[in-house]
């Protein structure tokens, strides 16, 4: 094959992959300072998909977008994710998109998992403390509701020092004489829903607002 035609093979394979994250081919010769910031990440979404991935790890993909471009792309991923089966590992630190777009979560503490399961009765069941306090600060759209905050004391442990114990029983506040002692393992409570608690399966916490 030439090169002339290889190039041609190349041309036509990312107008196939701009057309399909929802970029106009038109804009194939434009630079990089020329595309806004969810045309940018429409164009990262279309790199990753160019050698037909079957999984792919995205990094805080919509951290840095306005509300509306966020809720664009992560259409977009669903999108994709429903006409390729392609796997997503979503890695974010805010809950609404989690939920948009996971089908289970696992949620981490310094480091560590502290709950997994899926993400419907993560939010309505969770069974972590820290998991609860993060479900306590999600912002609920109807203003009739109130939503107890749960504020969490002191500070976040240095990973490469934690403390002994469970790392979350410093700001835990059901935290006992074995949470200081000895570290939880991440044990199935029920099937496919693992937490990292000595005491998951006697506390009584708190769901998310529906």
């Amino acid at each position: 094959m030439s090169i002339r035609a290889k190039g041609q093979l190349v041309t036509e394979r990312v107008v196939e992959m701009m057309e399909r994250v929802g970029l106009d081919p038109r804009y194939l010769k434009r630079y990089p300072h020329a595309f806004s910031g969810g045309q940018r990440q429409r164009i990262g979404i279309a790199r990753a998909l160019a050698t037909n991935p079957e999984f792919i790890v995205c990094d805080e993909p919509v951290s840095a977008l306005d509300v509306s471009v966020r809720g664009q792309i992560l259409n977009l991923l669903v999108e994709l994710q429903n006409q390729l089966g392609v796997s997503y590992l979503f890695i974010s630190h805010d809950l609404s998109v989690v939920r948009h777009i996971a089908h289970r979560i696992a949620v981490m503490y310094v480091g560590k998992v502290v709950e997994v399961t899926e993400t419907g009765e993560l939010y309505q069941d969770p069974k972590h403390p820290y998991v609860e306090a993060l479900m306590s600060a999600n912002p609920v759209a109807d203003p009739r509701r109130k939503v107890e905050r749960i504020i969490l004391s002191g500070e976040i442990p240095n990973p490469a020092n934690p403390p002994p114990g469970c790392s979350f029983h410093p700001r835990c506040s059901y935290a006992q004489e074995l949470c200081r002692q000895q570290v939880p393992a991440l044990e199935e409570i029920s099937p496919g829903h693992r937490v990292a608690c000595h005491f998951a399966s006697e506390l009584d916490l708190r769901g998310a607002v529906r």
